[in-house]
């Protein structure tokens, strides 16, 4: 389409046709656009023009503030996740993830974007029924959409790059958006820059804004944690706020731990049949696999058996009280296929299901020597190991079993007895699993978590 993007992603769509409009500087007056957002075939830019009273789905904004912010947020958007359910990330985070920080007076969707670490979760809310504004967006999702990363890169650098090409075009080639998004592709064509702004971007940094002690550090830091598992580490202890100097040191406190040592004997999990999938697919059929193994059925584990598939003592996880304070639970992998395990979790019920995600993390992280790393955050590593532990202890065949069609409260806590895992668990997989339905929107972890961010003209 002429004056549109050429882009046709499967997941992700930004499409737009220039319309000169209004009276602003010259970069918002020549990349004025019908601007139309799309998400897995869903719109994001359905909204109602209150001067005009009709619905449509795309809106007229300038695309210069949003290239801008998109490419001044490129690297933390790329590779700063969420930091979990029930936490609030700081102002500095928000204004990376959310499209109203594009601003610049025109009235942009409630969007946010976090990378779970395999691509890129999109989460969208309707305009605030309750708020004044010559637009208003319709559209909201009670789940985050998933966008493959490569999806969500071609797309947003093709975006950029046609907001670039236009003011070329019209006579405002020396913007600052074409000086910006040079140098963020210099970056990327660099493999030495391009760690150092994902190490930035990881810590919750703007490129160039994280100490060169404190980013040494942790470079050096990487080769013992390892690089993905340093990550989720600096996500979790950091919770959306920037990892700051002395925080270091707790992670280095982590390996100083004694901890309980034993050696996994877990067989390769079967191939899914897929090469990319959702965290909670890959994590049921590994621990179906696990079961399978286990030769269990429907029926519970015992904690003798969860334990020796760690090479643990049943008898050393009940009499070790844990050491570890943090807001993660860390093993580090030794010599001769040991794994020196740092649990932090003190009641038996939280216990067991904490370290079936470390067999969990044993078994995503079969080809990688680094830490295993269980903490709150969203990431596709920390979804897979809950969905995994959940399925490993309390498979959802066996409860429906077990539950004969009875869903009530009395019976969820019946079942949680049975296979020794808490109501929560039994609650979120009969959830997931539609069994179950929540009046209550906030329970949901994929819910637009906080108030939308409101940024000043």
């Amino acid at each position: 389409m002429e004056g549109a993007t050429a882009m046709n992603s499967r997941r992700l769509n930004i499409n737009f046709q220039w319309e000169a409009a209004g009276n602003d500087p010259l970069e918002l007056y020549q990349t004025m656009a019908r601007l139309s957002l799309e998400v897995n075939d869903y719109s994001l830019t359905r909204n109602e023009d209150s001067w005009s009273r009709t619905v449509k789905d795309e809106v007229l904004v300038s695309l210069y503030p949003l290239a801008v912010w998109l490419a001044s947020s490129w690297w933390r958007l790329l590779h700063e996740p969420h930091p979990g359910k029930g936490i609030r990330p700081s102002v500095s985070w928000r204004m990376a993830h959310e499209v109203a920080s594009a601003n610049h007076g025109f009235v942009w969707p409630t969007i946010m974007f976090a990378t779970d670490g395999d691509g890129m979760q999109v989460w969208s809310s309707p305009s605030d029924q309750n708020v004044e504004q010559s637009v208003r967006y319709l559209n909201g999702s009670r789940f985050p959409s998933f966008v493959p990363m490569e999806d969500f890169r071609k797309e947003v650098s093709g975006f950029i790059g046609a907001v670039v090409d236009r003011l070329r075009d019209t006579d405002c080639a020396e913007s600052e958006l074409a000086a910006l998004w040079a140098v963020v592709r210099e970056e990327q064509a660099d493999p030495e820059l391009s760690r150092l702004r994902m190490f930035e971007a990881m810590m919750g940094y703007d490129p160039e804004e994280c100490s060169e002690t404190l980013l040494k550090t942790m470079l050096a830091l990487s080769d013992k944690v390892g690089e993905k598992s340093l990550s989720e580490l600096m996500s979790a202890l950091a919770m959306g706020k920037e990892f700051q100097v002395g925080q270091e040191k707790k992670i280095e406190l982590l390996s100083e731990l004694h901890g309980l040592e034993g050696r996994p004997d877990i067989p390769r999990p079967a191939d899914s049949g897929t090469e990319a999938c959702a965290p909670w697919r890959l994590a049921v059929h590994d621990a179906k696999s696990m079961r399978d193994h286990l030769g269990q059925g429907w029926e519970p584990i015992t904690n003798d058996q969860l334990f020796d598939a760690l090479g643990v003592r049943a008898t050393n996880v009940e009499r070790y009280t844990p050491e570890n304070t943090s807001r993660v639970s860390v093993a580090i992998p030794m010599e001769q296929s040991k794994i020196r395990f740092m649990p932090r979790k003190k009641h038996p019920t939280a216990r067991r299901f904490e370290y079936a995600r470390f067999l969990a993390d044993c078994i995503f992280q079969q080809h990688d020597d680094g830490w295993l790393v269980s903490s709150d955050l969203s990431t596709f590593r920390q979804k897979y190991q809950r969905a995994f532990a959940a399925e490993l202890l309390c498979p959802v065949e066996g409860a429906k079993q077990f539950m004969q069609g009875d869903y009530s409260e009395s019976a969820i806590e019946d079942v949680a007895e049975h296979f020794d895992v808490s109501p929560t668990t039994v609650t979120a997989l009969l959830m997931n699993n539609h069994l179950i339905e929540s009046d209550d929107f906030s329970v949901n972890t994929g819910a637009w978590p906080y108030r939308p961010l409101v940024v000043s003209a």
